[in-house]
């Protein structure tokens, strides 16, 4: 004949170290230890999980799993009163006693000098609000023997990930960049002394269901390889509050170049630089030079020895135009099309501005006044040197066909 021992706890009676993999995408792998008396067989009111905790991914060592039951969570009410000192303001006077009852005909209240049954009332006073751990699941379980036990629980939450943004300084054909990774904990749970890792790249998440609190110094962790994405291992233990922490966590100088590309009639401006040995999680980039804050662009994830660039504005002394010369029609779907590209620059040193032209259908170039190279099968890139406060012109010609 089978039995359940039903154990009053909330919760555990101890707490392990916690580890915590966080993703981008704001979900984590957490896996910690928790104590519990066991009896044989039982059952266990557990809480102090997230709130947006995945249930059909927890899994529980140390013990069989028989059954797990989610519960929904219970809001707070006035039964919460029940039994405690209250003072009630009604529009004949004030009460104060013990709410024994809340019944359809109104408040019971036992006071020194009887019982008041408060029909209407304008406002009800009492203790002060201390949230009690609601069980969030009803774990039944079979143990090989009873006793206090260690058990290792391991599941997913959403409201729990992190990010990362960059300040870098432009100068002298280097950029000098911090990253900084923010943590942001929306779970309703504070984590303490936990170990963390970061991990880079992107995954599949499962389906989800229905302001910066500290700057820490850099953890000087280096990303390690895991499966296809990269993961930073933090050192030590760290204690995650609810709300936002940031802390350092890439540093590195470099190789960079101011780049200028021709877009409608304006030119941007953007830095192009080169990984190198650093690896760069995908985040915000906001660039500074000559003291000044130069404008910002998104990083995407970018590997060891990878180009990026961060476009940054539109360059005040420079200026391109196009016009279409000739437009001719060869055939039944053959045309050929020339283009004439004007850059003007107030600049009072020479400069290169990229212009990269789109090409439509299936395309060659006939003739051209600079050399180019072809990007993909729609775009050319012409290399086009403009001179101290004066213009260049370059002029293509195109033959296509859909």
């Amino acid at each position: 004949m089978r039995f359940f021992v039903f154990l009053g706890i909330i919760g555990a009676l101890a707490y392990g170290q916690s580890h915590l993999v966080l993703y981008s995408s704001g979900l984590a792998l957490v896996e910690e230890t928790r104590v519990f008396p066991l009896a044989q067989h039982g059952t266990l009111e557990l809480s102090g999980f997230p709130s947006a905790i995945l249930w059909e991914t927890l899994r529980i060592e140390g013990l069989e799993v028989l059954a797990l039951r989610p519960l929904s969570p219970r809001p707070w009410g006035l039964t919460e009163l029940l039994g405690k000192e209250v003072t009630v303001q009604t529009q004949d006077g004030t009460f104060r006693g013990v709410l024994r009852e809340i019944l359809a005909e109104g408040l019971v209240v036992e006071t020194p000098e009887g019982v008041v049954v408060v029909r209407e009332y304008r406002w009800l006073r009492g203790p002060a609000y201390i949230p009690t751990p609601q069980t969030q699941a009803l774990l039944h379980y079979r143990a090989d023997s009873p006793g206090e036990k260690t058990l290792r629980f391991r599941y997913l939450t959403s409201g729990l990930g992190w990010g990362i943004s960059y300040d870098a300084e432009f100068d002298r054909g280097a950029l000098r960049i911090l990253g900084k990774a923010f943590i942001q904990n929306d779970t309703g749970v504070d984590f303490c002394g936990a170990k963390v890792t970061l991990v880079a790249g992107e995954i599949r998440a499962p389906p989800r269901p229905p302001a910066v609190r500290a700057l820490a110094a850099g953890p000087e962790a280096s990303p390690l390889e895991a499966f296809e994405h990269y993961r930073y291992d933090l050192p030590g233990t760290w204690d995650l509050p609810q709300g936002r922490i940031a802390l350092l966590l890439v540093g590195a100088e470099l190789p960079a170049a101011k780049v200028y590309r021709l877009v409608g009639e304006g030119v941007e401006v953007r830095v192009r630089f080169n990984t190198e040995e650093t690896i760069l999680p995908g985040g915000e980039g906001r660039v500074y030079a000559d003291g000044l804050f130069v404008g910002s662009d998104q990083i995407p994830h970018l590997a060891k020895g990878r180009s990026g660039e961060l476009r940054l504005g539109t360059g005040f002394d420079l200026r391109g135009a196009r016009t279409l010369v000739q437009k001719e029609r060869l055939g039944e779907n053959l045309f050929r099309n020339t283009w004439r590209v004007t850059v003007t620059s107030a600049k009072n040193e020479p400069v290169v501005v990229e212009v990269i032209e789109s090409l439509p259908g299936y395309w060659r170039i006939v003739s051209a006044s600079f050399p180019y190279e072809i990007l993909d099968a729609q775009r050319i890139k012409f290399a086009v040197p403009v001179p101290p406060r004066g213009e260049s012109t370059l002029e293509y010609t195109v033959e296509w066909r859909y």
